[in-house]
């Protein structure tokens, strides 16, 4: 779950588009855009936690994104109980998974291999993020096996907010819904 949560937030950092089933992709940033999104879909929907999952997306990032840009996520597991739905925060854990605060930089560092398949050919892995084209056509994106009690444990809905903040300022805010079988 972690890392594909991880996965999800990578690709919606750097991408609003909404798909049939759970999945929801909802872009809030506001006049400080600093990238455009043409498409960001994911397949199956719901995720299966048992088989690959694959990415469409077209984004473009219109200006550079410096090395002090910092990465501000929060993750809820969506609950119902008595009726009345319930959005459980998950924490900041190990530093790097649930919601966290963390420069993009050290984000991009921890999990290349999720990431650097959005960087179009020729252009360096990393920081600064430069300004350009970035994303692709059904990207496969691998699901680690996780055993049967933690994909019973991941199993679920969840609701998912980010934020690429540079100088103080918010330049990306994307919301997410996502579901895990």
């Amino acid at each position: 779950m972690e890392r594909l949560g991880l996965i999800l937030a990578v690709l919606a950092v750097l991408c609003g588009t909404s798909l049939g089933g759970f999945f929801k992709f909802e872009e809030c940033t506001g006049k400080l855009r600093i990238a455009n999104v043409g498409k960001f879909e994911i397949s199956p929907d719901p995720v299966n936690l048992r088989k690959n999952m694959s990415v469409t997306m077209d984004l473009n990032i219109l200006r550079d994104i410096p090395e002090g840009a910092m990465l501000r996520t929060r993750y809820y597991k969506l609950k119902r109980v008595f009726g009345v739905n319930i959005d459980i925060p998950i924490p900041c854990l190990l530093g790097k998974f649930g919601s966290c605060t963390i420069s993009l930089c050290k984000y991009l560092q921890m999990f290349r291999q999720q990431a650097e398949p959005l960087f179009p050919e020729g252009v360096e892995y990393g920081c600064p993020v430069k300004a350009g084209h970035y994303g692709g056509e059904n990207m496969e994106i691998q699901i680690p096996d996780m055993g049967s009690i933690a994909r019973m444990i991941v199993s679920g809905r969840y609701k998912t907010e980010l934020e690429l903040v540079v100088e103080g300022k918010v330049v990306a805010c994307y919301k997410i819904l996502a579901e895990m079988r």
